[in-house]
């Protein structure tokens, strides 16, 4: 299973979820809604702002059931209770 660290997230484009890259979250997304491949929780990109800084996306909100944040993982997977679709 990935993780999160792969950087990469679902956004919606237009009125369809795609698969982006935290480049392009970061530019040309920015605005657009992003969320968590596995569990469809929503993602915030944090990290430094600055120049060439380390992003990354991070569940807005834990969830002990998505596989890809394994610091927090219960071992079941689970949607999101505050799901995007």
């Amino acid at each position: 299973m990935a993780t999160l660290d792969d950087q990469t997230c679902e956004a919606k484009i237009e009125g369809v979820w795609r698969q982006i890259s935290v480049a392009e979250a970061k530019s040309a997304h920015v605005m657009a809604p992003k969320r968590c491949p596995s569990c469809h929780g929503a993602l915030v990109l944090s990290g430094s702002y600055a120049g060439n800084g380390n992003r990354k996306f991070s569940h807005r909100r834990v969830h002990t059931g998505c596989p890809q944040d394994p610091k927090r993982y219960s071992g079941t997977p689970s949607p999101h209770p505050q799901a995007l679709i």
